[in-house]
């Protein structure tokens, strides 16, 4: 799993962020400070989330470790956006998916 943390409000840095917020083996946490990923998510509708010419964030997208990342990710398992105040829907559809 990778969580890709991107520099969106205020006092986001580098040196503020804690990589170990998602404290699990399976988790590798990237810093996206250009904001690259979350461009780039959004620019191609995803999942649903996001708007060309925006940045997606506060955001997850689940895939197979089968999937193939090419013009596109194949085989989209869940998606969401608003985490912070819907951690619900994160619970529903994400987690029990990680097992």
């Amino acid at each position: 799993m990778f969580a890709v943390w991107l520099p969106v409000l205020a006092g986001d840095s580098r040196s503020a962020w804690d990589n170990h917020v998602l404290d699990d083996a399976r988790v590798v946490s990237l810093w996206d400070g250009n904001r690259i990923a979350g461009r780039w998510f959004a620019d191609h509708g995803t999942g649903g989330i996001g708007s060309p010419g925006y940045v997606d964030w506060d955001a997850y997208l689940a895939f197979p470790g089968s999937s193939h990342w090419e013009a596109q990710p194949s085989r989209l398992l869940a998606a969401g956006s608003d985490i912070i105040d819907h951690t619900d829907g994160l619970s529903r559809r994400f987690v029990p998916i990680l097992d």
